[in-house]
């Protein structure tokens, strides 16, 4: 298939277009910089100029739609909602108008409103899946639930395959991976090492109750100890890609495991007494399911932060007198 990833520059977009390529697909970046991965072309464009979109998109099989502002704290909240609201419009539109097949949505958890929350909010069950309400405080958030209502929208009005992924957190734990996402996108001009990037991790994991800091990752109860290897990120991405049966569908991906040192059953007793627990949670359970994109789009996480290149780095920065 040819596949066109927009914001395939960005620190995500590496690894899609490298596992897209991999799979064998033909695969371009559309995006305001050229990508660091051998063998993907590069669109040059913007998601808010729907000349440049409808050019590229003429000839595609399918979108991945990764361009976005990524944080709540990267933009003005004008910015964001027009990036990330207007941005999707324009996508779906300019795929319509060049009959493109699919375009592959990167949601995020976010999505949830559990990862930025004004005020505290509690699950109603573990663990929680697509079916648990949907009530994001900030602008991000419900940037990427609003893109998933108009996804659905062109769907239903266009035939147009939609296919949503809340991707959680992802987290560059391979080494050359890391090295291209700490030089991608919004890191271009002030790239950031893989120690520096794997630091941030570090700090999250020995001092879960630290502060929120940007760009690091969510404080523990905002995210409700989520995280997704950006290589498994990739492989969701792309199994949404090559499946032939769903119109539209909302979908959680995320790592089997939390990011927590603590055992799930302990986090959910200190943080979550008295919340239903709908199927059992053992070990370092994660409390958000991807049962759903298991059982339709056969995704299967391959990696953990608890090991691999990031798991030795760690070791070794612990051993250090």
């Amino acid at each position: 298939m040819k596949v066109m990833v927009t914001g395939g520059s960005g620190r995500l977009g590496g690894y899609v277009l490298r596992e897209l390529k991999q799979a064998g697909h033909t695969v371009a970046s559309f995006s305001r910089t050229p990508p660091l991965v051998e063998g993907a072309a590069f669109l040059p464009g913007d998601v808010l100029k729907p000349e440049s979109l409808s050019a590229a998109c003429r000839g595609q099989d399918a979108i991945v739609h990764l361009a976005a502002v990524p944080h709540p704290k990267r933009a003005t909240a004008e910015r964001l909602r027009e990036v990330n609201v207007l941005g999707t419009y324009n996508v779906l539109d300019a795929a319509v108008a060049a009959d493109v097949g699919k375009v592959v949505f990167a949601s995020s958890g976010a999505a949830l409103g559990f990862t930025f929350q004004a005020r505290e909010m509690i699950p109603r069950y573990f663990p929680v899946d697509e079916e648990h309400a949907s009530e994001p405080q900030d602008e991000y958030g419900l940037s990427k639930l609003l893109g998933e209502l108009i996804a659905k929208s062109y769907s239903e009005t266009y035939g147009l395959k939609t296919l949503c992924l809340r991707i959680n957190a992802n987290w560059t734990l391979d080494r050359e991976g890391a090295a291209l996402a700490g030089r991608s996108g919004a890191f271009q001009s002030a790239p950031l090492t893989v120690a520096q990037i794997w630091e941030s991790y570090r700090l999250q994991l020995e001092h879960p109750d630290g502060p929120f800091s940007v760009p690091g990752p969510p404080p523990p109860r905002h995210n409700l100890w989520m995280y997704t290897d950006a290589r498994d990120g990739a492989q969701a991405l792309r199994l949404a890609v090559e499946n032939k049966d769903i119109l539209h569908d909302v979908f959680l991906v995320t790592a089997d495991d939390t990011w927590a040192m603590v055992e799930t059953p302990e986090l959910l007793r200190r943080y979550y007494p008295g919340v239903e627990t709908r199927q059992p949670l053992v070990g370092y359970n994660s409390v958000v399911s991807a049962a759903k994109a298991k059982r339709l789009l056969g995704y299967r996480p391959q990696y953990t932060w608890r090991k691999g290149e990031f798991a030795e780095w760690l070791a070794s920065r612990s051993a250090r007198p």
